[in-house]
């Protein structure tokens, strides 16, 4: 009894299969002190035994082939017997070489008791092999000790196998809804950020969050068209904030201002002595956008021959850097930013229309301010804020009377013109004062008020409301439609009206 249960105990104390395998054949070695005692396990194809064990005090480890015959456990195996041999030359097939070596320790009157070790469905796993006499072997097999220690060691063998297959998925589905819980943050400090830099409640400000977000998922190259001042650029480096590149370089071009002779060494680098005064190498900015986005800003202003050079670049993420033996790779994500119609410049021939389908295939339309007046008092406080922190002096709000001219303009500069006529107004407002349309310069008051009265006269000549509104109507609606190229979706979600509404357009 008390050796029972010092078998039991120890078998509770396994934990994985290397342990079990330790606790069978210490167990055998301990009760029945054979000569020898080998282990066969099948790995997961079901063709290699991984073998296990001692011969004469001596550890054993062995790699045999299911279906290699020149030993006996590939027989027993694919029998599924007990077999026991009186003699290891009387009978048993010994033709591997590692095999033969193992017994050899043993001498020939040494017999051999192997006995497949299988599942409850009859599935193999194992084979164990005994080295003894063969008086012994006999007496062992006929009580049939074996086989039961061989059922227990099974039963426990597949149990620890589910235990872990349980551990495996528990592991993977604590891994997946982790990923989910921080993919899910990951989402919304995304949107935070958006949201606390793309200043705005207007429909269109929306859409373009939304595009933002959804743009910041794949690798598309992004095409974003705006006036002067919109934030163009601002819009460029949230995408890349916002994507997996975050982290990576974020390099912008400003393709106007890159001189035509240095458009190569500066866009691709040089190597030393590439030409007279290149006294070491250079790095170009292609390679530094490696891993990260490569930000074309004003590419509507592209010379021809810079448009040339891009191309192919675009095209293969490859360059060669001047004085170099060989091509260069750069994985870089494609942003694109321009004031100018570049569709219409494509007409004229000075676009290249290849560059062109290149550059967009994701496109970002950004409303001018004036198309968005909902934006103007968020916009306005969140720049009064910022300009606080930054001249060190607590000003605001903005009064009544200055937020109604602001959004009666028409801001030729958009938002980098209200920007900077907040910074004036600032400047020129005492501390803990609020923000007066006083604290501008009367030419800029003047301007403003140009705008107020033009729109003022426009109002006079309007004879019947109902057939103003209708014109009114139909003059955003055919702006709207050239703004996004005839995607009557982004119209309505622009304009916050249903997907389903018709669109008249005259």
């Amino acid at each position: 009894m008390q050796r029972a249960l010092d078998l039991a105990l120890a078998l509770t104390q396994t934990r994985d299969e290397a342990t079990l395998r330790d606790w069978l054949l210490e167990t055998i070695q301990r009760v029945w002190q054979p000569q020898g005692v080998l282990l066969g396990m099948l790995d997961v194809s079901g063709r290699q035994l991984t073998c296990y064990g001692r011969v004469l005090d001596a550890p054993v480890s062995l790699q045999l082939a299911v279906d290699d015959f020149s030993h006996p456990l590939a027989y027993v195996l694919h029998k599924n017997q007990v077999r026991t041999w009186d003699s290891l030359y009387g009978g048993a097939r010994i033709e591997h070489h590692d095999f033969r070596q193992m017994l050899c320790r043993v001498g020939t009157a040494c017999g051999l008791h192997a006995l497949p070790l299988s599942a409850e469905n009859g599935k193999p796993l194992a084979v164990l092999a005994l080295l003894d006499s063969s008086e012994r072997l006999f007496a062992l097999h006929h009580s049939g000790e074996g086989v039961r220690l061989g059922h227990v060691f099974c039963c426990q063998l597949m149990l620890l196998r589910q235990l872990a297959i349980t551990q495996r998925e528990q592991t993977a589905l604590r891994d997946s809804l982790r990923q989910i819980k921080d993919e899910d943050v990951h989402r919304r400090d995304r949107e935070k950020q958006v949201e606390a830099t793309l200043i705005g409640q207007s429909a269109a400000t929306k859409a373009l969050h939304t595009q933002i977000y959804q743009a910041a998922h794949h690798r598309l190259s992004v095409l974003i068209l705006g006036e002067t001042g919109v934030g163009k650029d601002v819009v460029a480096r949230l995408l890349h904030q916002c994507s997996e590149r975050a982290d990576k370089p974020y390099v912008a071009i400003n393709c106007a201002a890159i001189p035509e002779n240095l458009v190569e060494s500066e866009l691709f680098g040089y190597e030393k002595g590439a030409f007279s005064g290149a006294q070491s190498n250079k790095v170009g900015l292609v390679a530094q956008a490696n891993g990260g986005t490569l930000f074309l800003d004003e590419v509507g202003d592209m010379s021809p021959l810079m448009q040339a050079k891009l191309l192919r670049v675009l095209e293969t993420h490859r360059f060669r850097p001047l004085g170099a033996g060989k091509e260069s790779h750069s994985d870089f994500r494609l942003i694109a930013a321009t004031h100018q119609p570049l569709e219409q410049r494509v007409a004229e021939g000075t676009f290249r229309q290849d560059l062109y389908h290149r550059l967009c295939q994701c496109l970002m339309q950004i409303a001018p301010l004036r198309e968005r007046p909902d934006d103007i008092s968020l916009l306005s406080e969140h720049f009064i804020g910022r300009i606080s922190l930054q001249q060190q002096k607590r000003v605001g709000p903005l009064h009544r009377a200055l937020l109604r001219q602001l959004v009666g303009y028409d801001f030729p500069g958009n938002v980098r013109e209200l920007r900077n006529l907040l910074e004036i107004a600032c400047a020129h407002t005492p501390e803990g004062e609020t923000v007066t349309l006083a604290a501008l310069p009367q030419e800029v008051r003047d301007r403003m008020a140009g705008s107020a009265e033009e729109t003022k006269t426009h109002f006079q000549e309007i004879h019947d409301l109902r057939v103003a509104t209708q014109q009114y109507e139909a003059a955003v609606i055919k702006a709207r439609m050239s703004q996004f190229h005839g995607n009557r979706l982004l119209v309505a979600e622009s304009l916050n009206i249903p997907k389903c509404q018709k669109l008249e357009v005259n």
